[in-house]
């Protein structure tokens, strides 16, 4: 009966050894994976912000030479618009803007726009004029017919009255277009080895460029499929959102056909677009995953050893508590068999007598 009563609680002390060792193993999995997310999020923003500040710094240059060729054409004494034609020829000439891929661009008051090419017809780009900004930067591929282009406009100081073949015109604007394909190079990232996918969006999320080679994100509208995504750790797009609207910046990750991303939305300060930046999971902080795999395979081998030694020191304990009651048992009736052998005897000596 007491051994049934003691395999009984040994059983009972083994499972709950068990199930506590799970429960603390989950508990601590939990907490580290909320960790690594964090500091993926974190490694990521420190990755980016240099990739961001360099892009900052290409579109500060370009700034600088829409600067530089507003004044010189101010000072250029320029009357028709074969004038012009001759002026931005031979100024593309001069600056090599054929080999950077740079081509410049005139608007006049009704939105046509003028490159060494002749007039062009209408800009499409017109929306972002019709505040009159004092500058403007955008995306646009209505400049050539394969490329896409960043654009970047200044409003002439004073505006330049031409005679052309149709009438007089007036050019408000004047700055260059660049093929987006000249950034590239600062749209990879050694950190991720070159694994990240980056996309340049409007204010609605609509692609204005593609840089990379594969189609990771197929639609239109990026915002869309980034909401349509499995969010892990608590996060979602709105929140994404709303961070991104407040600070001008935010990260997250989410699932896509069964990857997990991290991503990051950069509204860039001196253009209007907003950049999005995808790294699959497995290249961020890889470092740091090592460390936890590490730490969780050596968990793991702690519990299992430690679940093992204490069923084995159990199973020890109870089989030496039942060699110890067989040892006392045997030695009871030993002692009961002398005790009879001793009565046996009495007794015959009694009848004898």
């Amino acid at each position: 009966m007491n051994n049934k009563i003691y395999k009984k609680l040994f059983v009972g002390f083994g499972f709950v050894i068990i199930v506590l060792t799970l429960t603390l193993f989950a508990m601590s999995q939990t907490y580290i994976q909320n960790l690594v997310y964090h500091e993926r999020l974190s490694q990521m923003e420190e990755v980016t912000h240099q990739m961001f500040r360099s892009l900052e710094d290409v579109i500060d240059t370009h700034w600088d030479e829409v600067d530089v060729q507003c004044n010189y054409l101010a000072y250029t004494p320029i009357e028709t618009t074969d004038d012009l034609f001759s002026y931005l020829e031979r100024l593309s000439e001069l600056a090599n803007y054929k080999e950077k891929q740079i081509e410049l661009v005139a608007v006049d008051s009704a939105g046509h726009y003028y490159t060494t090419h002749g007039r062009m017809g209408l800009l499409r780009g017109m929306t972002y004029l019709e505040s009159a900004p004092e500058r403007v930067s955008y995306v646009s591929n209505s400049l050539t017919v394969d490329d896409s282009r960043m654009v970047f406009l200044e409003q002439l100081s004073t505006p330049i009255t031409l005679q052309g073949e149709a009438g007089e015109i007036t050019l408000r604007y004047f700055g260059i277009a660049q093929c987006m394909t000249q950034l590239n190079d600062y749209f990879r990232c050694d950190a991720y080895e070159n694994n990240n996918s980056v996309y340049v969006l409007d204010n609605d999320g609509f692609k204005l460029f593609n840089a990379n080679d594969a189609e990771l994100l197929k639609g239109h509208n990026v915002y869309t499929v980034l909401s349509q995504m499995s969010y892990l750790h608590g996060s979602s797009f709105a929140a994404a959102k709303e961070r991104l609207a407040r600070t001008g910046s935010c990260y997250s990750n989410a699932v896509l056909d069964g990857t997990e991303y991290y991503y990051a939305l950069k509204q860039m300060e001196n253009a209007q677009w907003t950049l999005a930046f995808l790294v699959p999971a497995e290249y961020v902080a890889v470092n740091t995953q090592k460390l936890v795999n590490i730490v969780t395979a050596s968990m793991i081998v702690f519990a299992v050893v430690f679940s093992i030694t204490v069923v084995i020191a159990g199973w020890f304990l109870l089989r030496e508590k039942q060699q110890r009651e067989l040892r006392a048992e045997k030695e009871t009736n030993l002692r009961l068999e002398q005790y009879n052998i001793q009565l046996t005897q009495a007794n015959d000596e009694m009848r004898r007598a």
